[in-house]
């Protein structure tokens, strides 16, 4: 209990839009109810950047549609915060050149499947080419149907020289039309991928060991572009909001984690 009272989240995943030029299946999105919008730039200045190791700039939308986002990436680039996104992918030939002049540390291209992705491995190939500083990764969703996807992305991660790979599970407790993964599937993909990624060369981050309170919850905190914070993005969708940006109210969430319903469901 001590611990968790000395604990004060590294990264602020920051939801620059819930705007997105996709509507994939697996997203909250499916079933938000929010209103689309965009953080303003007087909005991001009055957030604390300099109480954080890392802010991520990325939540239930494409970052890359945001005219202001990499003004707010050399911001807090210039207050020594690292920066971080995760994109589709699906605009980045029309941004390869406003992200290598910004100061972004990394980079994570969010692809679940190859199916119609023929655009975005190109955008990605492109990047690769002329990048020379910014970590690059894949994150993968764990689905029931996605093994053989699996093998396929991370190959392609591999013979373009990536920084890595991340796989994660499926949140499924928002959308009754989506199930859980069986364990026995989430360690055979896991599995997949590693072999599949020491044939190239190339880092596979697998899940962590599910632990309450979450190793989510203990590193980050979520504010969504309307300036509303929650202990994670997947709780924010499912309504359970903090009045302000307060670590004190998320160590209090933490200690009381074991109690949440949602929590409980929750196969992170």
């Amino acid at each position: 209990m001590l611990k968790i009272f000395k604990l004060k989240p590294k990264t602020l995943q920051l939801e620059v839009t819930n705007d997105c030029n996709l509507n994939c299946p697996i997203c909250m999105r499916v079933t938000s109810k929010r209103e689309v919008g965009y953080i303003s730039l007087d909005d991001f200045l009055k957030i604390p950047l300099e109480n954080f190791k890392e802010i991520a700039f990325h939540g239930w939308g494409e970052p890359l549609l945001h005219p202001k986002l990499f003004e707010m990436v050399k911001i807090a680039s210039d207050k020594g915060v690292m920066t971080s996104l995760i994109t589709n992918g699906t605009i980045l030939d029309k941004k390869i050149d406003e992200i290598l002049n910004s100061n972004l540390d990394s980079i994570a291209f969010g692809i679940f499947t190859t199916k119609g992705k023929e655009k975005v491995f190109e955008n990605i190939k492109e990047f690769i080419k002329r990048n020379n500083s910014i970590k690059t990764f894949i994150d993968i969703t764990i689905l029931h149907e996605n093994l053989e996807d699996i093998k396929r992305i991370v190959a392609f991660a591999g013979e373009n020289c990536l920084d890595g790979v991340v796989l994660h599970k499926l949140f499924y407790a928002h959308n009754p039309s989506l199930s859980p993964i069986p364990e026995e599937k989430i360690k055979l993909a896991c599995k997949v991928a590693k072999e599949v990624g020491r044939d190239y060369g190339i880092k596979v981050y697998t899940p962590p060991k599910q632990t309450r309170p979450c190793a989510v919850a203990i590193s980050c905190i979520f504010l969504s572009w309307d300036f509303v914070a929650s202990p994670c993005c997947f709780l924010h969708e499912m309504g359970f909001h903090y009045p302000d940006l307060s670590f004190d109210k998320h160590r209090k969430f933490l200690l009381e984690m074991k109690k949440n319903e949602i929590c409980k469901k929750c196969p992170w």
